[in-house]
């Protein structure tokens, strides 16, 4: 006996049932209330589905092989077509209104600039600014004084002079305190589509206050700033300068964010285009991916990167990192370091304590320059390994190439071996660290190098000793 489900027939009846209480209470929006809830008519289908099944099994009947044929497929796919077209047709802010309208004020709307303030208000010693769901550029100085004095400009696209004057009439800049929560808003979102707002803020705030920002669009500029900064944007650049407290910044598109002379930690999360660290006094995290030049310089305490492509620890950074696209450089940085990276070629001159590294694809070049040496364990898949060590280094060498090639300037305390098309090469000068090169297919390279060592001299993490020379502004480019 052909199997067959009592669904279509219910559906059947579902439908005349809301078309005929249409038809009697017209007053009623039903087909608002279907445009809302319309899943639940999936889910009945379902339950209605499974009970048939459960009670066949039940009473030994015949069990379909398919719970859903090809036309009831083609049934629930044009059933969330239009239960989800019918849904955001009757939503009056949906984003594709929204990015329409909006589209075409900015293209033909006129542009209205409307003074704001200057407003002062009496705040606490040490107060904690909020700034909401904000829209514009806003410049934060920190200050000798006990007021906090907001002032600037909004700007006003409309198509006519009176919608500007209303949305500037719906949108005041106010400061409000509870405790030592001082909250400014500028009710942008009071203003519609119709006239979207940016407004452009200068504050002046007593310097031990602490900044917490959200906002969408614009800038944050934040110096001389003893408390802690939270700053959390959609695509907000962001500076900072000369700042006592910890910060901790999250966005989803910025194009910059700069940090300079921060005493506290520092966290990055999310994705952007740039990043500038330089004079950290704290521990620094960063777990994003940033597309564009990223300079770490001047870490007193350890760095963290965690990016899709790229994990790197190490303990102290008076040097430089630079990153391009498929290039990685680090020059004079304190170790322990643990590198873990994909598509990239690395160059470390100048490193002290242990080493530890692995790349997927991509040539390392290692120049630790100082004495004594740490342990280093190098694995690339894919790539050369060229290793210049001090001539009067010790240390207790095994390299090795299934696919390539050794190069040996050390002479006869190393010794090499072939392989089939590979190559090893173990010994040891004096009595030292270990040293492990493996490359999977590449060229090992072995070489001394000219000039005097330095010796290392570990320094206190929080008075690191200076760099020999000025640092370089450092660029990481995250791919």
């Amino acid at each position: 006996m052909r199997y067959r489900s009592i669904t279509g027939p219910l559906i059947l009846i579902v439908v005349g049932f809301v078309f005929l209480f249409h038809t009697i209470y017209p007053q009623i929006h039903i087909f608002d209330f279907l445009a809302d809830y319309w899943p639940y008519l999936l889910i009945v289908w379902g339950v209605i589905g499974l009970l048939e099944v459960i009670v066949r099994f039940a009473r030994s009947g015949p069990i379909p092989l398919n719970g859903i044929s090809g036309g009831a497929w083609i049934l629930i796919f044009f059933i969330c077509m239009a239960g989800m077209a019918a849904y955001q047709a009757r939503r009056s802010d949906t984003w594709w209104r929204r990015a329409s309208f909006e589209r075409s004020v900015q293209a033909f709307g006129e542009e209205h600039d409307y003074s704001v303030g200057p407003i002062q208000k009496s705040v606490p010693a040490n107060p904690r600014l909020v700034i909401e769901s904000f829209r514009g550029d806003a410049k934060i100085v920190g200050t000798d004084g006990t007021d906090i004095t907001v002032a600037g400009h909004k700007l006003i696209r409309a198509f006519e002079a009176p919608e500007a004057e209303r949305a500037n009439a719906q949108t005041p800049v106010t400061i409000t305190t509870a405790g030592n929560t001082v909250v400014i808003r500028c009710n942008q979102d009071k203003a519609g589509t119709r006239a979207p707002v940016i407004t452009n803020l200068e504050i002046a705030i007593p310097r031990h206050a602490s900044v917490i920002a959200t906002g969408n669009v614009g800038d944050f500029d934040i110096s001389s700033i003893l408390g802690d900064i939270d700053v959390s944007s959609e695509s907000a650049g962001v500076r900072l300068q000369d700042i006592g407290g910890n910060v901790k910044i999250d966005t989803h598109r910025s194009n910059l964010i700069r940090c300079t002379n921060i005493q506290g930690n520092v966290d990055l999360r999310g994705r952007g285009t740039d990043v500038d660290l330089t004079k950290i006094a704290g521990q620094v995290t960063v777990g994003g991916d940033y597309s564009g030049s990223v300079a770490f310089r001047e870490l007193a305490r350890p760095l963290e990167v965690r990016s899709m492509r790229t994990e790197l620890r190490l303990q102290q950074l008076p040097g430089e990192i630079r990153m391009e696209r498929g290039s990685l450089n680090l020059e004079n940085v304190v170790g322990p370091v643990r590198l873990a990276t994909h598509v990239t070629d690395v160059s470390i001159d100048g490193f002290s304590n242990n080493l530890e590294m692995t790349v997927d694809k991509g040539d390392v070049d290692l120049r630790p320059n100082k004495l004594p040496l740490g342990k280093i364990d190098v694995h690339t898949r894919s790539g050369n390994i060229e290793l210049s060590l001090p001539q009067t280094a010790a240390f207790a060498l095994s390299a090795s190439t299934d696919h390539g090639e050794i190069d040996n300037e050390f002479g006869d305390a190393l010794k090499e071996q072939t392989s089939g098309r590979g190559a090893h090469l173990q010994g040891a000068v004096g009595s030292g660290p270990d040293v492990r090169l493996t490359t999977d297919r590449g060229n090992v390279t072995v070489r001394k190098a000219g000039g005097q060592p330095e010796t290392v001299k570990v320094s206190s993490v929080h008075n690191p000793a200076p760099a020999p020379k000025p640092a370089p502004v450092a660029y990481l480019r995250s791919r």
